[in-house]
């Protein structure tokens, strides 16, 4: 079984110290190193508004500052990994959150719209998939739909306007199979079949099955524990492999822009993108050795007290 040694943590360790963003950083800090939660907490309340909802570069593909469904969900991951703690700055976040979506911002009857939905995208750096699209924001998107209904129905108060209506929209979308992982909007383990992975066939901009699952605790897992373990040895390989964070090349990117045009004629990738491209780097290191840490598949114990 392949695992990540304690020479290999550190290595990687310092790719983070030296490259994180504070989020990341301080993300890492509290998964391996006996950090903060409230650390951790006080810099992803900084990416929340007045208004409740959050913005600015918390994707970090997306730079518009204003408030969205979408990027509540991508603060929802984060929040996510302080899940059982006790915090008055977790309190305040999720009270924001819940003022946001009560709010009404961006719903529909059928739900909440989703990342092509808001149109003050188109002001502010972002890749294609964040570009305004009139005929997406006209309606609700599933995925991003049905993770704001399991916040609500777990923190919102019972009888109040939007706990009422979540309810409603939560027996809608029950046998509806899509959900959104990361970020990314796709389907269950079951519709995606990954019990039967083939990493030639396997989308490669779709998550492995292993973060689908989650952890050992999945109800999944015990009949994805063969695609499970190729994922986990993936995912060991390319962190051994990780020295460096690596920016495209021109080439690359000048291919980029003319196999998807932006159709107002600007280019996708300005300085904004490799800022954020390079943030995602040092999120994905620590995402995966936080995947790897729930699998068993580090060769030492944590919290670590490294100098």
């Amino acid at each position: 079984m392949k695992k990540i040694s304690f020479d290999e943590f550190l290595r990687l360790r310092k790719l983070i110290h030296r490259n994180a963003r504070p989020l990341d950083y301080t993300m890492w800090k509290y998964l391996f190193e006996n950090g903060s939660g409230d650390d951790f907490l006080r810099v992803l309340s900084s990416y929340q508004n007045e208004d409740g909802g959050f913005g600015y570069n918390i994707e970090c593909n997306n730079w518009n500052p204003n408030s969205s469904p979408y990027t509540i969900c991508i603060a929802l991951d984060y929040l996510d990994i302080v899940d059982d703690s006790v915090s008055s700055i977790k309190d305040s976040i999720i009270s924001g959150i819940i003022k946001y979506l009560e709010s009404g911002a961006y719903m529909f009857e059928s739900g909440w719209v989703g990342m092509h939905g808001v149109p003050s995208n188109n002001d502010y750096a972002h890749m294609p998939w964040f570009h305004f699209d009139p005929e997406k924001a006209a309606e609700a998107d599933i995925g991003v739909t049905k993770r704001l209904l399991d916040f609500v129905l777990k923190y919102a108060d019972e009888g109040s306007d939007i706990y009422n209506k979540v309810v409603d929209l939560k027996d809608k979308y029950k046998e509806c199979e899509q959900v959104l992982l990361d970020g990314y909007p796709d389907y269950d383990p079951v519709s995606l079949n990954i019990k039967a992975f083939d990493p030639a066939t396997w989308p490669s901009w779709l998550p492995l099955p292993v973060y689908f699952i989650g952890s050992p605790k999945s109800s999944y897992y015990a009949e994805c524990t063969h695609a499970v373990d190729m994922n986990l040895d993936t995912i060991v390989d390319v962190l051994l492999n990780t020295y460096e964070l690596q920016f495209a090349s021109a080439e690359d990117l000048d291919a980029y822009e003319q196999s998807t045009p932006h159709p107002d004629g600007k280019r996708w990738c300005v300085a904004e993108q490799t800022i954020g491209n390079y943030y995602w780097g040092t999120h994905f290191i620590t995402r995966d050795l936080n995947i790897l840490r729930k699998f068993d598949r580090l060769d030492f114990h944590l919290p670590i007290h490294a100098k």
